[in-house]
């Protein structure tokens, strides 16, 4: 029996995306960001995007893709609605993809990615490293669980034991087991940049999404991840990082967050709010038919502009 997907070519020079530095622009010569460039056409800091954005948003997730991209979702601390905003990436971009979508968990410490997803704990990161790649997409689809809403889902380990032994070298084995499978893959990494296995993870992604709480300190983490990614040698990156600012009341912020996306600007290469959502509080299964309308329009547009930010390099 053939595949129902077409494999998922790399034409880089190295066997895995993952350990190309050139996917990071660590090997490559300064040259001006493209400003931009994956976000032309999104209404920028519009609180209520029309019908026709959210349909060109959702039209451009279908784009098809030259090689597999991988979006990072990173978080300096915990507790902004990382694990939540990689679920709601993941989901919103497999359901406008006919090719499947990967929710990668590299979070060592075991957090809410099955109770989010509603999935059961089947294969690991772990099984997936030992096993190796299996050759055929419906083998590999035979030892993972799939969302709902369409995304397959690799936990970082079944129990907190496995989640806390994942390393740099286990997280290398499971990529190349996996990643020319999925046309995307959506990556929930762990609280912190600093480890040798985030930095191996950030320097194997296309683009990122920054998660943030509507707090001074949650904006300041960001602009600290955002000088740790300059600083370490991924600034190609940084221009295409999103930083996104999670469980925006309707009112009453504790900042102001039309400055905060002024702060920056030239910083990241967008910056967008998702509001407050009384399905996204419950801390339970993620279905994206249950989030109100703002929610759901807000997560079309970080999935285009992720996505288009991961479409904006090589």
């Amino acid at each position: 029996m053939s595949s129902p997907y077409p494999p998922m070519p790399y034409s880089g020079q190295h066997g895995a995306p993952h350990l190309d530095p050139g996917v990071a622009g660590l090997d490559a010569p300064r040259r001006p960001p493209r400003r931009r460039l994956f976000g032309r056409g999104l209404a920028e800091g519009e609180p209520t995007p029309s019908a026709a954005d959210v349909a060109a948003w959702t039209g451009f997730l279908g784009t098809p893709v030259p090689s597999p991209r991988r979006i990072g979702v990173v978080a300096l601390k915990g507790g902004v609605g990382k694990t939540t905003l990689s679920v709601l990436l993941a989901s919103t971009i497999a359901r406008s993809r006919p090719d499947p979508v990967l929710l990668f968990d590299t979070d060592t410490t075991f957090g809410s990615l099955a109770l989010r997803t509603g999935v059961p704990l089947q294969a690991s990161v772990h099984e997936l490293a030992a096993a190796g790649d299996p050759g055929r997409f419906e083998v590999l689809a035979g030892a993972l669980a799939r969302s709902a809403d369409g995304a397959w889902v690799l936990p970082s380990g079944r129990d907190p034991e496995q989640s806390a032994a994942l390393t740099e070298e286990l997280y290398t084995q499971a990529m190349n087991a996996v990643y020319r499978h999925f046309a995307v893959m959506v990556t929930d990494c762990g609280a912190g940049l600093a480890t040798p296995l985030m930095r191996r993870v950030v320097s194997g992604c296309h683009s990122l999404v920054l998660a943030t709480s509507p707090s001074v300190d949650g904006v300041l983490a960001a602009h600290n991840v955002l000088r740790w990614l300059r600083a370490s040698g991924f600034a190609a990156l940084a221009d295409r990082s999103v930083v996104a600012v999670t469980n925006v009341p309707s009112r009453g912020a504790a900042v102001d967050v039309a400055e905060a996306r002024s702060r920056f600007a030239g910083l990241a290469g967008d910056f967008l709010t998702v509001p407050s959502d009384p399905h996204l509080a419950t801390g339970s299964q993620l279905r994206l038919e249950l989030l109100e309308a703002g929610t759901r329009a807000a997560a079309v547009r970080l999935a285009a502009s992720s996505l288009g930010a991961a479409l904006a390099t090589r």
